[in-house]
């Protein structure tokens, strides 16, 4: 054996690890034997943090042996196919060049579905209402054997959910993301929870759904946010100092409840109609204050930090982390729930 070259270069790549790792879901998952790790490998690297055009997307992808159970289990209706390739990482690199694009908001899904001669993909159209559940919540409470499918979701950059039927989830953190981070879903879990805390049921439910999935679809805005909110019958005056607060305050559970009282166009359009506007308003500066029975009260709201934080050296974090923290300290006493996104995906919670 001959002496090292002291220049030469040694490449270390974890790619196998991660694939053994998905070869061992996709076993569980019914899907073992179908020679898809390394692909179904690529699409979730290559989702962890997708961009065209330099704009970060959000497409929902799912793989599967059977398009019509698909579609029967995910509510999917419409498929649109675009094209064909072998199980290789560039027919997966090229299916979502050409539909990830499409796959953008609630209004269409990629899919990607087996066949002998390797992948037929395509999109199709799913329904975008935050009144109704998400395929991959049909996913997660679907126990139809007959089905074998798995559904990929970025939850933030280099954050990647990886489910199947039953239940069976994996979160996959990769370059450097930490897997010690609260996960965005729980983070919005619990800003629903605290949200519709003093929400009687079945209005509680509903309303903490509906929530939920408009805060999934605020989230993946570039955008940070910052949402405090207050105890029910509580306007927030004397903790904010300046910002919109509404005079009326938009009572969210009356508006779900009509709906699913009455399930007509007018009550599903004006739920659909303050979800935008709720977006609208987390994707403003400031704080987007909200109340534990479920009211809207305002937005673009700002509170006065205290001296001492403010003549602290070096802190780590921006404006937006130093506001987090200050919400946190009236957890408990004039809110009940506070929560932070950062522009570059770091997410928090806190609830009393």
């Amino acid at each position: 054996m001959g002496p090292v070259d002291p220049g030469a270069s040694t490449v270390l790549s974890f790619r196998h690890l991660l694939s053994e790792a998905i070869s061992s879901f996709l076993t569980e998952a019914g899907l073992g034997s179908a020679q898809v790790g390394e692909p179904l490998s690529e699409l979730l690297v290559t989702l962890s943090r997708y961009r065209e055009e330099g704009e970060p997307l959000f497409p929902v992808a799912f793989l599967g042996d059977d398009l019509n159970g698909m579609m029967r289990v995910l509510n999917g209706r419409e498929p649109v196919a675009v094209g064909t390739g072998p199980r290789t990482r560039e027919t997966v690199q090229r299916a979502l060049k050409q539909c990830a694009p499409l796959g953008q908001g609630r209004w269409w899904s990629l899919y990607l579905l087996l066949v002998p001669e390797g992948f037929r993909y395509g999109i199709f159209r799913t329904e975008p209402s935050p009144l109704v559940e998400t395929p991959l919540e049909r996913m997660r409470r679907a126990g139809d054997g007959s089905s074998r499918m798995v559904g990929v979701l970025q939850l933030a950059e280099n954050v990647v959910e990886l489910r199947a039927l039953g239940g069976l989830t994996r979160h996959v953190f990769l370059s450097g993301a930490r897997a010690e981070n609260l996960l965005p879903t729980v983070a919005m879990d619990e800003l629903a929870l605290g949200l519709t805390a003093d929400v009687r049921e079945p209005a509680r439910s509903l309303t903490r759904d509906f929530y939920r999935r408009v805060l999934f679809e605020a989230m993946q805005s570039s955008h940070g946010a910052l949402v405090a909110v207050v105890p029910k019958g509580s306007t927030g005056l004397p903790l904010f100092v300046d910002g919109v607060l509404l005079g009326e305050p938009i009572d969210m559970v009356a508006r779900v409840m009509r709906y699913h009282e009455a399930p007509e166009v007018e009550s599903a359009s004006a739920v659909g109609a303050m979800a935008q506007l709720l977006r609208g308003m987390m994707a403003t500066d400031g704080i987007t204050v909200l109340r534990s029975d479920g009211f809207i009260l305002g937005y673009n709201v700002f509170i006065r930090h205290p001296e001492t934080l403010s003549r602290e050296a070096a802190r780590v974090g921006g404006a937006r982390r130093r506001t987090y923290e200050v919400l946190c300290g009236w957890v408990g006493r004039e809110l009940t729930t506070a929560f932070f996104r950062s522009q570059d995906g770091a997410i928090a919670c806190c609830r009393d």
